[in-house]
C-alpha cells in the first residue's frame, strides 16, 4: 500500500455533499487543502435535505427527521458553520402515541436515563404487569451489558433474543416493535440483536432527550451555510456532476469519470473520499475491486426503502408538531409510522395544516400507486383526528429508494472503516461508524472520523 502524507496541502475530491461529506469539507480546509466536492444532485445534503413545492413553496423533506439534544457532533458542526439557530426544540413533549383511538403523551420526564429507566417501564400503559415484569431481565442485561460483548450477537435476529431473555408476545408487539422500527428502520425479526442492543444501551444511559425539528426544509438549515463556508475558505462544491466510474490501479484510485452537462470528464486530484452510502459505491467501481477482500463487502449491504407522503389541508388538524400510530401485532394495521404537522414547525400557520409523514422498510408498499398510498395516509389521518372537517387540497409522495443499509443480522462485519487499502482512497458515510447507528448525528461524526484518519495516517 502507498501511503498518502495528507498533512501537507493536498487536492482532495469528496464524492458527495450530504453531512459526512460537508463535514469533512470543512475540516480539511481548516487544514488548508485544496478541495472540491462532486456532488450529483442540483440540492446539497444527501438523505437529510429537501426540495420545495411548486405549488404551495412550502419547503419538502425528502423525508421528515427529528433531532436529539445528545447530537454533540452534529451540534458541533452546526456552530461551526454558524448554523446553531437553525434547530426548534421541544422542550417538554418527547412523543405522542396513538392507539385504540387514545393519544398518549409521553414527556421527557417519562424518558428517564440510568437505573430510573427500570421502574418507568412498569408505567408504560399499554402492557399488563406480567407484561412488564418479563423486560425488566433483558433490560438490566443490556443496561449493564458490555458493548463489546454485545457484537457477538449480531448473527442473531432481535425478535429471537427477546423471546430467548423470556420478553412475552404482547410486550414485543406493543413496545418493542415500534422502538425498533422507528429506530432501525427494519422488522424486529430482520433486525440485528447486535444492533437493538447497542441501540437500546445507549437510549438507558444517554442524557439529553430533547427532540427539535428542523426550522425550515431540513437541508436549508445547514447546506446553504455549510456551502459559505466551504466557499470562503477556498473550496468549491460541483452540482450536477455525477460520478459515473472510479478508475483504480493496483494501489491508488488514478482518476474518477464525472458527466457534467452530458459530457464524461475526468477529475485527477491527490486523495479521494467517498461520501456515498455502500450501494450508490459499489456501482463506481469495476468488477475486480469488488473481489477484493476489503471491498467485497460492499456486495452484502441492501437499502431500507422509504415512501414519505406530504398532504396539504384546507383547515388545520391540530395544533400538534407529531405524532405516531402504535400498531399492537406482527402484521402492521398501518402504512405509516410517524406524522410531522410541518404547518406547526416552520411558522405556526392559524388556517391549514401541512402534514408530512412516513412510510418505513416500504418494500411491500412499492406497487401502490401514489393515489393509493394518499388514501391510505388519510384514514390514518382520521385515526388520529377522527373530527376532523379538513379536506386534502394537495399531496407529494417521495419513494426513496436507500435511506439507510438494512441493519440485518450479521451486518456489522460488513461496516468498512474510514481508510482503504488504495492508499489515497478513503470512505465516510453513517454506514463507516460503529459506535452508534445510522443517524445525521453518526454521519457527522464520521465525517470528523474520517477527518482524524487522514491527518493521524491511521
Amino acid at each position: 500500500m502507498i501511503k498518502t502524507n495528507i498533512a501537507k496541502r493536498k487536492k482532495i475530491v469528496i464524492i458527495g455533499a450530504g453531512l459526512a461529506g460537508l463535514t469533512l469539507a470543512t475540516e480539511l480546509l481548516d487544514q488548508g487543502h485544496e478541495v472540491v466536492i462532486l456532488e450529483k444532485n442540483k440540492y446539497l445534503g444527501g438523505r437529510a435535505s429537501n426540495t420545495k413545492d411548486k405549488t404551495t413553496g412550502d419547503p419538502v423533506p425528502i423525508g421528515p427527521h427529528i433531532f436529539m439534544k445528545g447530537y454533540h457532533n452534529f451540534k458541533r458542526f452546526l456552530h461551526k458553520i454558524n448554523a446553531r439557530e437553525a434547530i426548534v426544540w421541544e422542550r417538554n413533549l418527547f412523543i405522542e402515541l396513538i392507539y385504540e383511538g387514545r393519544h398518549y403523551q409521553f414527556r421527557m420526564t417519562d424518558i428517564p436515563t440510568s437505573l430510573k429507566s427500570f421502574p418507568k417501564i412498569l408505567s408504560y400503559p399499554f402492557l399488563t404487569l406480567r407484561d412488564k415484569i418479563t423486560n425488566l431481565r433483558i433490560g438490566f442485561k443490556i443496561y449493564f451489558g458490555n458493548p463489546v460483548k454485545f457484537e457477538k450477537l449480531d448473527e442473531l435476529n432481535a425478535y429471537e433474543y427477546l423471546v430467548k431473555n423470556g420478553v412475552n408476545e404482547n410486550s414485543i408487539n406493543k413496545m418493542w416493535r415500534f422502538f425498533v422500527l422507528s429506530m432501525l428502520n427494519v422488522p424486529l425479526e430482520f433486525c440485528s440483536a447486535a444492533e437493538l442492543c447497542l441501540l437500546a444501551k445507549y437510549w438507558a444511559t444517554v442524557d439529553h432527550r430533547e427532540i427539535g425539528f428542523a426550522g425550515a426544509g431540513l437541508g436549508d438549515i445547514y447546506t446553504i451555510k455549510a456551502e459559505e463556508y466551504i466557499e470562503k475558505k477556498g473550496g468549491s462544491i460541483l452540482r450536477n456532476s455525477d460520478v459515473k466510474e472510479i478508475v483504480c490501479d493496483e494501489n491508488n484510485v488514478d482518476s474518477i469519470k464525472v458527466k457534467i452537462n452530458g459530457e464524461t470528464q475526468t477529475f485527477k486530484a491527490d486523495v479521494y473520499v467517498s461520501a456515498l452510502n455502500p450501494i450508490q459505491l459499489r456501482e463506481l467501481f469495476h468488477k475486480n475491486i469488488l473481489v477484493n477482500d476489503f471491498f467485497r463487502s460492499l456486495n452484502a449491504f441492501e437499502p431500507v426503502p422509504y415512501i414519505s407522503v406530504n398532504l396539504w389541508f384546507d383547515k388545520k388538524l391540530s395544533n400538534k408538531k407529531f405524532w405516531a400510530l402504535l400498531n399492537d401485532s406482527a402484521t402492521s394495521k398501518y402504512l405509516n409510522l410517524d406524522f410531522y404537522d410541518e404547518s406547526n414547525i416552520y411558522e405556526p400557520r392559524k388556517n391549514k395544516s401541512y402534514v408530512a409523514s412516513n412510510i418505513i422498510y416500504s418494500q411491500a408498499y412499492k406497487s401502490m400507486t401514489d393515489e393509493e398510498i394518499v388514501k391510505e395516509t388519510l384514514k390514518e389521518v382520521k385515526v388520529a383526528f377522527p373530527k376532523t372537517k379538513a379536506k386534502l387540497i394537495h399531496y407529494q409522495v417521495h419513494r426513496i429508494p436507500y435511506v439507510i443499509y438494512a441493519p440485518f443480522p450479521g451486518m456489522r462485519k460488513h461496516k468498512l472503516p474510514n481508510k482503504t487499502p488504495l492508499g489515497n482512497f478513503y470512505l465516510t458515510g453513517d454506514w463507516t461508524n460503529k459506535n452508534m447507528t445510522q443517524s445525521m448525528e453518526a454521519a457527522v461524526e464520521s465525517g470528523y472520523q474520517c477527518f482524524e484518519v487522514m491527518m493521524n495516517g491511521k
